[in-house]
């Protein structure tokens, strides 16, 4: 990816434009994400995530290599019939598809992204997979176009990392959560000593833009959240960093 991004301290709209455009070449199958193809993809990268093999392996093809993910917080979230859930960063839909098998047809999955490309490939699984207990809708994490206390559960797999303003994703979060909702993500934190050239490729690889435990944990609890806690944590692609499910809960 040495030339999908350049500049050595962007801001956050460089990152943010940096982002969409390598995430547009990854959905229209030109680019891999995160550092070259490094990120986990595929059906038996998923699997070393979390993901048990038959869920992921009954997609419809293209699905999976589009999606990239750092651990499974769909088995966390302990999703039930009737819920409505929201994944952040939804790429081309792989978990939003999974959630909605977990909410049933009287529940919603509502998938955010904020590049075209990603937004059109995960509408073109959607209709193909025939559910229409699936929407995607274009938006910013930090912005996100969901009404307050309009779901139950929010998901994410390695993409809270990719923004430059996490206060706003975790004061979103919080909004958009109905009293005891749940916030279950897995991404990418940041170990004591781990120093990064802080470049937007870097940015790009979900490198530059993870944070320590202690700066995740906290920004939740800020935000207004309760029982914030990392539930489980492997070793990430980089030295220095770790892949974590983190969990919170708005309370009631």
């Amino acid at each position: 990816m040495a030339d999908a991004c350049c500049g050595p301290s962007p801001g956050g709209g460089d990152v943010k434009e940096a982002i969409r455009e390598v995430y547009s070449r990854v959905a229209e199958g030109t680019e891999s994400c995160c550092g070259g193809g490094e990120m986990l993809v595929g059906v038996e990268s998923l699997v070393a995530s979390g993901y048990a093999e038959e869920r992921v392996a009954a997609l419809p093809a293209g699905l999976v290599e589009s999606n990239a993910a750092c651990g499974n917080p769909i088995d966390i979230a302990g999703l039930k019939e009737g819920e409505t859930v929201l994944d952040l960063g939804s790429g081309a839909g792989l978990d939003c598809f999974l959630a909605a098998g977990e909410v049933g047809g009287s529940g919603r999955s509502i998938g955010l992204d904020m590049t075209d490309a990603m937004l059109a490939k995960s509408e073109a699984n959607r209709e193909k997979m025939g559910l229409g207990n699936v929407e995607f809708r274009k938006g910013e994490m930090e912005a996100m176009p969901v009404g307050d206390g309009e779901v139950d559960a929010i998901i994410s797999n390695c993409v809270i990392n990719l923004s430059p303003n996490k206060a706003a994703v975790f004061g979103e979060s919080h909004r958009v959560l109905k009293p005891g909702g749940r916030f279950v993500v897995s991404d990418v934190i940041r170990g004591e000593g781990f120093e990064g050239e802080g470049s937007t490729e870097e940015w790009c690889a979900c490198i530059a833009g993870a944070i320590s435990e202690e700066e995740y944990l906290g920004g939740l609890r800020a935000a207004g959240f309760e029982e914030a806690e990392i539930v489980s944590r492997t070793p990430y692609l980089v030295e220095g960093l770790e892949s974590a499910v983190v969990r919170a809960v708005k309370p009631r």
